[in-house]
C-alpha cells in the first residue's frame, strides 16, 4: 500500500511564493471586473428604463424629484431659523439672568449686607480730648457718601444706610456699638474725588481741624477691605410695591 507523499512546509512555502503573486494579481482582477460588469449592467438597466419612459413620464418624475428637493430645502430652512430662535432666547436669558445678578450685587454692596473691597481713602481722627460728637462724625460719612463712596466703614464697623450714631461717655457708638479715638473712617470709591470733596471750605473736614485738639489725616488707599453689616437691616414698615398689594 503506497502511503500518502508528504510535501515539505518549507517547499510549499517556496510554491506558493512562486505561484501566490500572480495567483492573487489574477482573483483581484477577475473579482474587480465582475464588479465593474455588475455596476455597468445596472447602470446600462437604468438608461434602458429611462429611455423606456415616455416624454411625459419623465417631466413628471422630474417634477416629483424637483418638489421634493424644494421641500427638503424648505424644512432644512425652517429648521435653521428655529435654531437661531433658540440660541437667541438663550443668549437673552443668560444676559438677563446676568444683568439681575450685577444688580443684586450692586444692591447688597448698597445695603451692606456683603464685605467689600477695593481702592479708597482711610480718615484718621486723632481726638484726645473728645471733642468729636457723633454729629461731626455723620457730617463726615454724609460728604463721603455725595462725593461717591460705595462703600464706608468707622473703626471697623460697617456704616449702612439704616446705621445710627449716637454720644457716649469717652467716646461715639455705631449701631450701638462704643468707638473711641483715634477714629478710622474708610470709604471705597474713587479717592482723589472722595479726598476733594471732603476739602470744601466750610465741609466736615474744616469742622474737624478746627476743633480742641483734633488731628486729621488723609491717605489714599489701593486696597481696603470693610466687613458687613453685623446685623442685617429689617424693616417693619415699608414693603415692596408687588408684596404690600
Amino acid at each position: 500500500m503506497t502511503a500518502p507523499v508528504s510535501v515539505p512546509i518549507t517547499r510549499g512555502r517556496r510554491l506558493f511564493g512562486r505561484l501566490g503573486g500572480p495567483l492573487v494579481v489574477v482573483l483581484l482582477t477577475a473579482v474587480m471586473g465582475f464588479l465593474l460588469i455588475g455596476q455597468l449592467r445596472g447602470t446600462e438597466r437604468f438608461r434602458r428604463r429611462l429611455e423606456a419612459e415616455s416624454e411625459g413620464d419623465l417631466t413628471r418624475i422630474l417634477a416629483s424629484l424637483t418638489g421634493e428637493a424644494d421641500s427638503l430645502r424648505d424644512e432644512v430652512s425652517a429648521l435653521k431659523l428655529q435654531l437661531v430662535r433658540l440660541e437667541t432666547s438663550t443668549l437673552k436669558d443668560q444676559a438677563g439672568a446676568e444683568a439681575a445678578d450685577e444688580q443684586l450685587r450692586a444692591l447688597q454692596v448698597l445695603a451692606g449686607t456683603v464685605p467689600v473691597t477695593g481702592p479708597g481713602l482711610v480718615l484718621t481722627i486723632e481726638d484726645p480730648r473728645a471733642s468729636v460728637g457723633y454729629d461731626t462724625l455723620i457730617d463726615i460719612v454724609q460728604e463721603l457718601r455725595d462725593a461717591g463712596a460705595e462703600a464706608l466703614g468707622v473703626n471697623g464697623h460697617r456704616v449702612g444706610a439704616t446705621s445710627s450714631f449716637a454720644n457716649r461717655r469717652g467716646g461715639v457708638s455705631v449701631d450701638g456699638v462704643a468707638i473711641s479715638s483715634p477714629y478710622r473712617v474708610v470709604a471705597i470709591g474713587p479717592a482723589t474725588t472722595l479726598e476733594g470733596g471732603l476739602k470744601i471750605p466750610g465741609g466736615a473736614l474744616d469742622v474737624l481741624e478746627s476743633l480742641p485738639g483734633v488731628h486729621v489725616e488723609t491717605e489714599r488707599a489701593a486696597k481696603v477691605d470693610l466687613p458687613a453689616l453685623s446685623r442685617a437691616p429689617t424693616f417693619r414698615t415699608a414693603r415692596p410695591v408687588s408684596s404690600a398689594r
